[in-house]
Protein backbone atom coordinates (compact mmCIF):
# COMPACT_ATOMS: atom_id res chain seq x y z
CA UNK A 1 0.00 0.00 0.00
CA UNK A 2 1.25 3.49 -0.28
CA UNK A 3 0.35 6.77 0.44
CA UNK A 4 0.59 10.38 -1.55
CA UNK A 5 2.75 12.79 -0.03
CA UNK A 6 1.38 16.09 -2.01
CA UNK A 7 2.19 14.88 -5.52
CA UNK A 8 4.72 11.36 -4.76
CA UNK A 9 3.35 7.97 -3.94
CA UNK A 10 5.45 6.72 -0.53
CA UNK A 11 5.29 2.66 0.05
CA UNK A 12 3.63 1.91 3.74
CA UNK A 13 6.44 -0.58 4.21
CA UNK A 14 7.87 -2.04 7.35
CA UNK A 15 11.90 -2.00 7.53
CA UNK A 16 11.24 -6.21 7.17
CA UNK A 17 9.12 -5.92 4.26
CA UNK A 18 11.48 -3.82 2.02
CA UNK A 19 14.03 -6.17 2.51
CA UNK A 20 11.63 -9.09 1.73
CA UNK A 21 10.57 -7.27 -1.71
CA UNK A 22 14.14 -7.15 -2.07
CA UNK A 23 14.55 -11.02 -1.83
CA UNK A 24 11.97 -12.22 -3.78
CA UNK A 25 12.61 -9.45 -6.91
CA UNK A 26 16.49 -11.24 -6.54
CA UNK A 27 14.88 -15.04 -6.30
CA UNK A 28 12.14 -14.40 -9.18
CA UNK A 29 14.71 -12.61 -11.14
CA UNK A 30 12.53 -9.45 -11.05
CA UNK A 31 13.96 -5.96 -12.09
CA UNK A 32 13.17 -3.59 -9.30
CA UNK A 33 14.28 -0.01 -8.42
CA UNK A 34 14.01 1.64 -5.06
CA UNK A 35 13.99 5.55 -4.29
CA UNK A 36 14.11 7.41 -0.74
CA UNK A 37 11.72 9.94 -0.54
CA UNK A 38 12.07 12.49 2.28
CA UNK A 39 10.85 16.15 2.55
CA UNK A 40 13.68 17.84 -0.28
CA UNK A 41 12.31 15.61 -2.70
CA UNK A 42 8.97 16.30 -2.26
CA UNK A 43 9.22 19.86 -3.24
CA UNK A 44 11.13 19.36 -5.82
CA UNK A 45 8.46 16.58 -7.52
CA UNK A 46 5.67 19.11 -7.18
CA UNK A 47 7.52 21.23 -10.32
CA UNK A 48 9.86 18.43 -11.91
CA UNK A 49 7.90 16.07 -13.45
CA UNK A 50 10.41 13.50 -14.90
CA UNK A 51 11.82 13.24 -11.21
CA UNK A 52 8.02 13.02 -10.24
CA UNK A 53 8.01 10.25 -12.78
CA UNK A 54 10.51 8.23 -11.93
CA UNK A 55 9.78 8.63 -8.14
CA UNK A 56 6.21 7.39 -8.38
CA UNK A 57 7.16 4.73 -11.19
CA UNK A 58 9.56 3.37 -8.76
CA UNK A 59 8.57 -0.74 -7.33
CA UNK A 60 9.55 0.46 -3.87
CA UNK A 61 9.29 4.25 -2.46
CA UNK A 62 10.42 4.14 1.18
CA UNK A 63 9.43 6.62 3.70
CA UNK A 64 13.31 8.30 4.37
CA UNK A 65 12.56 11.32 6.81
CA UNK A 66 10.69 12.45 9.83
CA UNK A 67 9.08 15.25 7.73
CA UNK A 68 7.57 12.53 5.44
CA UNK A 69 5.68 10.56 8.67
CA UNK A 70 4.42 13.90 9.53
CA UNK A 71 3.02 14.43 6.42
CA UNK A 72 1.31 11.40 5.96
CA UNK A 73 -0.41 11.79 9.76
CA UNK A 74 -1.28 15.05 8.97
CA UNK A 75 -2.92 15.20 5.49
CA UNK A 76 -4.90 12.05 6.88
CA UNK A 77 -6.59 13.91 9.54
CA UNK A 78 -4.47 12.97 12.64
CA UNK A 79 -4.19 16.53 14.04
CA UNK A 80 -6.39 19.74 13.00
CA UNK A 81 -3.94 22.32 14.15
CA UNK A 82 -0.66 22.84 11.92
CA UNK A 83 1.33 23.60 14.77
CA UNK A 84 0.46 20.78 17.35
CA UNK A 85 1.29 18.74 14.80
CA UNK A 86 5.12 19.96 14.59
CA UNK A 87 4.70 19.86 17.89
CA UNK A 88 3.95 16.34 17.55
CA UNK A 89 7.49 15.36 15.59
CA UNK A 90 9.30 17.02 18.86
CA UNK A 91 7.50 15.13 21.59
CA UNK A 92 6.99 11.86 19.31
CA UNK A 93 2.59 11.88 19.53
CA UNK A 94 1.88 7.86 18.87
CA UNK A 95 -0.08 9.80 15.47
CA UNK A 96 3.27 10.48 14.24
CA UNK A 97 3.54 6.55 13.18
CA UNK A 98 0.06 6.05 12.39
CA UNK A 99 0.41 5.80 8.49
CA UNK A 100 4.00 5.36 8.12
CA UNK A 101 5.04 3.00 11.40
CA UNK A 102 8.77 3.93 10.90
CA UNK A 103 11.30 5.88 9.10
CA UNK A 104 13.47 3.84 6.77
CA UNK A 105 16.73 6.12 6.26
CA UNK A 106 18.83 4.65 2.96
CA UNK A 107 21.83 5.11 4.95
CA UNK A 108 20.52 2.34 7.56
CA UNK A 109 18.54 0.19 5.05
CA UNK A 110 21.78 -0.09 2.83
CA UNK A 111 23.23 -2.84 5.68
CA UNK A 112 20.90 -4.73 5.47
CA UNK A 113 21.45 -4.95 1.50
CA UNK A 114 24.50 -5.89 1.77
CA UNK A 115 23.78 -8.30 4.07
CA UNK A 116 21.41 -9.34 1.77
CA UNK A 117 23.91 -9.93 -0.63
CA UNK A 118 26.44 -11.38 1.32
CA UNK A 119 24.00 -14.27 2.10
CA UNK A 120 23.00 -14.37 -1.64
CA UNK A 121 26.69 -14.06 -2.95
CA UNK A 122 25.47 -11.28 -5.13
CA UNK A 123 27.17 -9.27 -7.79
CA UNK A 124 27.08 -5.37 -6.69
CA UNK A 125 28.36 -2.24 -8.98
CA UNK A 126 28.86 0.97 -7.95
CA UNK A 127 27.89 3.80 -9.69
CA UNK A 128 28.87 7.53 -8.46
CA UNK A 129 30.64 9.04 -5.44
CA UNK A 130 33.89 11.23 -6.09
CA UNK A 131 37.47 11.07 -5.84
CA UNK A 132 38.72 8.12 -4.04
CA UNK A 133 34.90 7.64 -2.43
CA UNK A 134 33.51 4.51 -4.83
CA UNK A 135 37.20 2.50 -4.15
CA UNK A 136 36.86 3.14 0.14
CA UNK A 137 33.38 2.10 -0.57
CA UNK A 138 33.92 -1.12 -2.48
CA UNK A 139 37.03 -1.65 0.06
CA UNK A 140 34.70 -1.63 2.97
CA UNK A 141 32.33 -3.90 1.54
CA UNK A 142 34.93 -6.70 0.28
CA UNK A 143 36.21 -6.35 3.95
CA UNK A 144 32.75 -6.70 5.56
CA UNK A 145 31.20 -8.85 2.97
CA UNK A 146 33.56 -11.44 1.53
CA UNK A 147 30.96 -13.10 -0.35
CA UNK A 148 30.08 -10.28 -1.76
CA UNK A 149 31.39 -9.60 -5.67
CA UNK A 150 32.07 -6.09 -6.97
CA UNK A 151 31.81 -5.83 -10.64
CA UNK A 152 32.92 -2.80 -11.32
CA UNK A 153 32.91 1.18 -10.10
CA UNK A 154 32.26 4.15 -12.19
CA UNK A 155 32.56 7.83 -10.70
CA UNK A 156 33.57 9.72 -13.78
CA UNK A 157 30.98 12.45 -14.87
CA UNK A 158 27.34 11.14 -15.44
CA UNK A 159 25.02 12.08 -18.07
CA UNK A 160 21.05 11.43 -18.65
CA UNK A 161 20.06 8.85 -21.04
CA UNK A 162 24.18 7.81 -21.82
CA UNK A 163 23.49 4.44 -23.24
CA UNK A 164 26.91 3.53 -23.53
CA UNK A 165 27.21 3.92 -20.00
CA UNK A 166 24.18 1.89 -19.79
CA UNK A 167 25.15 -1.16 -21.60
CA UNK A 168 28.56 -0.94 -19.53
CA UNK A 169 26.34 -1.63 -16.85
CA UNK A 170 24.36 -4.04 -18.17
CA UNK A 171 27.55 -6.35 -19.20
CA UNK A 172 28.56 -6.48 -15.95
CA UNK A 173 25.18 -8.71 -14.93
CA UNK A 174 25.51 -7.03 -11.63
CA UNK A 175 22.19 -8.55 -9.19
CA UNK A 176 22.53 -4.82 -7.51
CA UNK A 177 23.59 -1.89 -8.69
CA UNK A 178 24.15 1.17 -6.06
CA UNK A 179 23.25 4.41 -7.47
CA UNK A 180 25.02 7.49 -5.80
CA UNK A 181 24.22 10.59 -7.12
CA UNK A 182 22.53 14.00 -6.26
CA UNK A 183 18.59 14.00 -6.76
CA UNK A 184 17.14 14.91 -9.10
CA UNK A 185 19.75 13.64 -11.46
CA UNK A 186 20.32 10.08 -9.74
CA UNK A 187 16.32 9.28 -9.54
CA UNK A 188 15.73 10.11 -13.58
CA UNK A 189 19.33 8.35 -14.61
CA UNK A 190 17.94 5.26 -12.85
CA UNK A 191 14.59 5.06 -14.27
CA UNK A 192 16.36 5.11 -17.26
CA UNK A 193 18.86 2.79 -16.61
CA UNK A 194 15.80 0.16 -15.41
CA UNK A 195 14.10 0.85 -18.74
CA UNK A 196 17.33 0.11 -20.65
CA UNK A 197 17.82 -2.98 -18.77
CA UNK A 198 13.91 -3.84 -18.91
CA UNK A 199 14.17 -3.14 -23.28
CA UNK A 200 17.74 -5.58 -23.08
CA UNK A 201 15.67 -8.38 -21.14
CA UNK A 202 17.88 -7.63 -17.88
CA UNK A 203 16.54 -7.64 -14.71
CA UNK A 204 18.77 -6.38 -11.14
CA UNK A 205 18.31 -4.10 -7.99
CA UNK A 206 18.68 -0.71 -8.52
CA UNK A 207 19.25 1.38 -5.60
CA UNK A 208 19.32 4.72 -4.71
CA UNK A 209 21.24 5.79 -2.09
CA UNK A 210 22.78 8.99 -2.52
CA UNK A 211 25.41 10.54 0.22
CA UNK A 212 25.50 7.01 1.34
CA UNK A 213 28.15 6.01 -0.02
CA UNK A 214 30.37 8.84 2.20
CA UNK A 215 29.33 7.59 4.94
CA UNK A 216 30.25 3.79 4.19
CA UNK A 217 33.42 5.42 2.63
CA UNK A 218 34.04 7.13 6.00
CA UNK A 219 34.83 10.36 4.88
CA UNK A 220 31.20 11.51 6.42
CA UNK A 221 29.92 11.30 9.75
CA UNK A 222 25.93 10.71 10.15
CA UNK A 223 23.98 12.73 12.81
CA UNK A 224 23.98 11.46 16.56
CA UNK A 225 21.67 8.83 17.27
CA UNK A 226 19.47 11.29 19.47
CA UNK A 227 19.25 13.36 16.52
CA UNK A 228 18.53 11.04 14.14
CA UNK A 229 15.79 10.16 16.65
CA UNK A 230 14.13 13.96 16.79
CA UNK A 231 14.32 14.50 12.87
CA UNK A 232 17.35 16.73 13.62
CA UNK A 233 19.61 15.58 10.73
CA UNK A 234 19.14 18.41 9.04
CA UNK A 235 20.20 20.73 11.66
CA UNK A 236 23.70 18.20 12.18
CA UNK A 237 24.23 18.85 8.29
CA UNK A 238 23.76 22.64 8.37
CA UNK A 239 26.07 23.13 11.33
CA UNK A 240 28.78 20.23 9.43
CA UNK A 241 27.90 21.92 5.85
CA UNK A 242 26.13 26.01 6.27
CA UNK A 243 26.45 26.26 2.72
CA UNK A 244 23.60 23.89 2.72
CA UNK A 245 21.43 26.33 3.79
CA UNK A 246 19.23 26.49 0.72
CA UNK A 247 18.35 22.93 1.05
CA UNK A 248 17.38 23.12 4.39
CA UNK A 249 15.15 26.18 3.84
CA UNK A 250 13.40 24.10 1.22
CA UNK A 251 13.24 20.89 3.00
CA UNK A 252 11.98 22.43 5.99
CA UNK A 253 10.01 25.64 5.61
CA UNK A 254 8.53 25.14 1.81
CA UNK A 255 8.24 21.65 2.53
CA UNK A 256 5.82 22.73 5.68
CA UNK A 257 3.95 25.39 3.46
CA UNK A 258 3.50 22.90 0.53
CA UNK A 259 2.05 20.32 2.86
CA UNK A 260 0.05 23.11 4.62
CA UNK A 261 -1.53 24.06 1.41
CA UNK A 262 -2.29 20.16 0.05
CA UNK A 263 -4.11 19.73 3.59
CA UNK A 264 -6.21 23.12 3.37
CA UNK A 265 -7.28 21.80 0.12
CA UNK A 266 -8.33 17.93 1.13
CA UNK A 267 -10.54 20.20 4.31
CA UNK A 268 -12.02 22.28 1.55
CA UNK A 269 -12.80 19.55 -0.29
CA UNK A 270 -14.18 17.34 2.92
CA UNK A 271 -16.28 20.84 3.94
CA UNK A 272 -17.66 20.89 -0.26
CA UNK A 273 -18.94 17.51 0.20
CA UNK A 274 -20.92 18.07 2.64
Amino acid sequence: MSVKIASVEVDTLTRREVISRINKAIEKNKILQLVTPYSEFIVEAEYNFEFRKALNSSEIRIPDGIGILWAGAYLAGKWNNLIISLLGIINRDLNLYSVFTEKISGSDLIYDVLDLAHKKKSRVYLLGGEGAVPEKVQDYIENTYSRIHITGTYSKKISLNDKVLFQQVLETQSDIILIALSYPKQEIFASQLKQYFINNDHKGIIMCIGGTFDFLAGSQKRAPKWMQKLGLEWLYRLIQEPKRIRRIYKATIEYILLISNYKSNIDKNKNNAV
